[in-house]
């Protein structure tokens, strides 16, 4: 996954094709059609934010899940290896749940951050659509 967190300056152009003049051969009466491409654009950029926001998110959170999964494995494994234990499963199964209901707790956290920056890019993008529909009058 790149590193390049913006997309503003995304290249649109493809070789040996003049996109401008596709669109001046549409014309539409009192249709602005380069401000409507490039809020097209703008919201293709958004979406594409947000897709990058949201694979990171599950990355992590992925990444998160094995690592507690390979920490209770080792703790489990040094537990039952250990011979003084026998008196004390209660306890240990009742540590385990605690850690396993912690854990639980952090993932939830982290995923619900993911979806208030997923809503955030979304809200955002909406607010600059909607000024620059007011800006232009209605025809962006």
């Amino acid at each position: 996954m790149s590193d390049n967190k913006s997309t503003p300056n995304a290249d649109w152009s493809l070789p040996g094709f003049d996109f401008a003049k596709l669109i001046e051969s549409c014309q539409i009466s009192g249709v602005d059609m380069m401000s409507l491409i490039d809020m097209e654009k703008k919201n293709i950029d958004a979406l594409t934010e947000v897709n990058r926001s949201a694979y990171e998110s599950w990355r992590n959170l992925m990444a998160r899940q094995t690592e507690v999964f390979q920490e209770t494995m080792k703790a489990i494994a040094a537990e039952a290896s250990n011979e003084t234990v026998a008196g004390r499963r209660t306890e240990i199964a009742r540590q385990g749940f605690e850690n396993a209901l912690a854990n639980m707790r952090q993932l939830a956290e982290t995923a619900t951050e993911s979806q208030k920056q997923t809503i955030e890019i979304m809200r955002r993008r909406f607010e600059e659509g909607m000024a620059a529909m007011r800006t232009r009058g209605g025809s962006a």
